[in-house]
């Protein structure tokens, strides 16, 4: 597994290599909003990722609840308009602090990098769109029973491309909630999309 913690690098090529994914985490951001969501503008990783389900808990952190299931269909977005359930083998735990601090936004800083440094990139930061609202209320999908609010305040979601797989990676965390839902799927490179 890829832990959150980042190795000692000599700091000038700690900048460079931040700039350099940074930079590239942007291009493709930049290119899927011209073109819409389409898959194959994002980069195929050849970083070593670990194995499923690639992320460790940040530290002074814990994962709890923890479910592990060979397949489960989720939502993923790209705009208010692009819903894409993704099916594959699904990993879902909450993210709680060890201590009395709660840090959202540490948190979701530590994901984002670790999930930029295996060439992951954010597809989607926001609130839910409304068309996953409705799909949500109208298909009741088994992974909402995992979250602690289906619908929460932030959606953070990101993707990592391999030769074999895609990794859909998502983060969720509720107004004054003191918890992250943390929710991974590693799927095939088929997705189908609904408008």
């Amino acid at each position: 597994m890829l832990l959150l913690n980042s190795c000692r690098q000599n700091p000038k090529q700690k900048d460079l290599s931040s700039n350099s994914t940074a930079k590239q985490a942007k291009e493709t951001e930049d290119a899927i909003g011209k073109n819409g969501f389409q898959l194959d503008q994002i980069k195929i990783s050849i970083k070593e990722i670990g194995t499923f389900p690639y992320l460790d808990a940040p530290t002074g952190y814990k994962y709890v609840n923890q479910v592990d299931r060979k397949l489960e269909e989720k939502y993923f977005f790209h705009t208010d308009s692009l819903v894409m359930p993704v099916s594959g083998r699904y990993f879902h735990a909450t993210i709680f602090s060890e201590g009395d601090n709660f840090e959202d936004t540490y948190i979701v800083t530590e994901y984002q990098k670790a999930i930029e440094k295996m060439d992951g990139v954010t597809i989607y930061s926001g609130n839910i769109p409304p068309l996953a609202a409705t799909l949500i209320d109208e298909q009741k999908p088994n992974y909402v029973s995992d979250m602690y609010d289906p619908k929460p305040y932030k959606y953070k979601q990101f993707i990592i491309r391999t030769a074999t797989e895609n990794i859909w990676i998502e983060l969720c965390h509720g107004l004054n909630a003191n918890q992250i839902d943390l929710t991974v799927i590693s799927a095939a490179n088929e997705d189908k999309i609904r408008h």
